[in-house]
């Protein structure tokens, strides 16, 4: 593979990320939504595919891993700092903002995925306090 041809994937890559991550965090809202109305069987079609989409994003990564490689050589510094000066001036500004928007990105959804684990957790020890209250026969027949 040339540089040139490893460049072009590594840029469809990262707009392919793009889109991924927006998609993610809608994901991510509609798994919180699931969670506070107790829609188990949505929370878990969500779950579905964000597992699904999360496994192309690290598929991506790991190219990403690969194409920077090839572009900077097996024993450089990989890093998206050290590719993107590698780029043509009018390529490397556009670049850069793309992976700016890119973090960004992951970092919200980081915190949404964080958002949503706590309103879980904190809904399964509600449910495990409620179910071991009175010695646990709250439910018993009467």
């Amino acid at each position: 593979m040339t540089a040139r041809e490893a460049l072009s994937r590594l840029i469809k890559g990262v707009h392919a990320d793009l889109g991924d991550y927006r998609t993610l965090r809608e994901l991510l809202d509609a798994q919180f939504e699931a969670a506070l109305k107790h829609r188990t069987a949505v929370i878990s079609d969500v779950a579905e595919r964000i597992t699904q989409l999360t496994a192309q994003l690290e598929q991506r990564r790991v190219e990403r891993l690969a194409l920077a490689k090839v572009l900077l050589g097996k024993k450089a510094n990989l890093t998206i700092s050290a590719v993107a000066a590698r780029l043509p001036a009018n390529v490397r500004t556009a670049f850069d903002q793309w992976w700016q928007t890119l973090e960004k990105q992951v970092q919200e959804c980081k915190r949404l995925n964080q958002r949503n684990c706590d309103l879980l957790m904190n809904q399964q020890e509600i449910l495990r306090r409620v179910m071991q209250a009175g010695g646990g026969d709250t439910y018993a027949p009467a």
